[in-house]
């Protein structure tokens, strides 16, 4: 009767043994399943957005109705005012063709729109450039992933509306690739004159929004 028992005690230790190599080698399995799984993954992107601010009263759009003749090199400012809007004139043949703005402006809320004159003597005469002032948001967003970002991949909503791609700035299409650790810095005119309060951008399925100050 006590050989019985005593083959029943160890045939029972040597099944919890088996037991417990089985549940050991099925958790080393589940384990290196996810490392594989884990390693396997697509990276996402991982990202930040910082300053965003608005620039009111800014002068967003030009237009050259007269581009003059025998103009030389120079700059305009906004006509009678002591904004800091500035742009150096773009010349062909004496006649200005365009402008490479180097400051919007500010604050210029008293009209819907003004004319620029050069800001120092000049060859030139006739030049005829007015202006439409609006609100400039600018942005800094950071690539905290490891992954790169493509701008044409990314978008950009403004108050829950015109959304825009992140490419698609101030100065037009740019594509750029943001890569781990840099920081793209961003300006874009919002469509209106008035201030924005929000904005979100969304890359790769992750979505973050910003308060605008």
């Amino acid at each position: 009767m006590g050989s019985v028992a005593v083959g029943a005690m160890v045939v029972g230790t040597s099944m919890l043994v088996v037991f417990a190599l089985a549940m050991a080698t099925l958790q080393e399995s589940v384990n290196d399943s996810r490392a594989e799984l884990d390693a396997a993954a697509t990276p996402v992107p991982d990202f930040t957005i910082e300053n965003a601010t608005n620039v009111a009263g800014a002068i967003v759009v030009f237009n050259i109705s007269d581009g003059g003749t025998g103009y030389t090199a120079g700059q305009v400012e906004v006509n009678g005012s002591a904004g800091t809007f500035l742009a150096d004139l773009v010349i062909t043949g004496g006649i200005v063709t365009g402008l490479n703005v180097l400051d919007h402006g500010n604050s210029y809320l008293y009209s819907t729109s003004y004319f620029l004159e050069v800001t120092a003597l000049n060859t030139g005469s006739n030049l005829n450039i007015s202006t439409r002032i609006g609100n400039i948001v600018h942005l800094n967003l950071t690539n905290d992933g490891s992954v790169d970002i493509d701008t044409d991949k990314a978008w950009l909503v403004t108050d829950g509306v015109n959304p825009l791609n992140l490419s698609d700035g101030y100065h037009g299409y740019i594509p750029d690739t943001i890569f781990p650790g840099e920081t793209l810095h961003m300006y874009y005119h919002n469509g209106f004159q008035a201030t924005s309060s929000r904005l979100s951008v969304s890359i790769g399925g992750l979505n973050e929004a910003s308060t605008i100050i």
